[in-house]
C-alpha cells in the first residue's frame, strides 16, 4: 500500500439493507446482521429502509462507498 493511500487493497462487496443515509455517512445492516459504517460522499442518499448492493473500500474507520446498486 503506498503511504499516500489511506485506503487498504481491494473493494469489499456487501449487500442489505440501508439503516440511515445522511450527507456524508450511512448505516448499513447486512444480510448476516452486521452493521456497515459507510462514508457516501457523492452517492445519492437512499431512504432507510431500502436494499442495496455496495461496492467500498475500506479505510479506518469505515468503508468509502464506489458504487451503489438498488436490489
Amino acid at each position: 500500500m503506498d503511504d499516500l493511500d489511506r485506503f487498504e487493497p481491494g473493494v469489499h462487496s456487501f449487500s442489505g439493507t440501508v439503516r440511515t443515509w445522511a450527507m456524508s455517512t450511512a448505516e448499513l445492516v447486512t444480510d448476516s446482521g452486521l452493521v456497515v459504517f459507510l462514508d457516501t460522499r457523492g452517492q445519492q442518499p437512499l431512504p432507510p429502509g431500502t436494499r442495496v448492493a455496495i461496492d467500498a473500500r475500506k479505510y479506518r474507520p469505515c468503508h468509502f462507498v464506489t458504487k451503489v446498486t438498488p436490489i
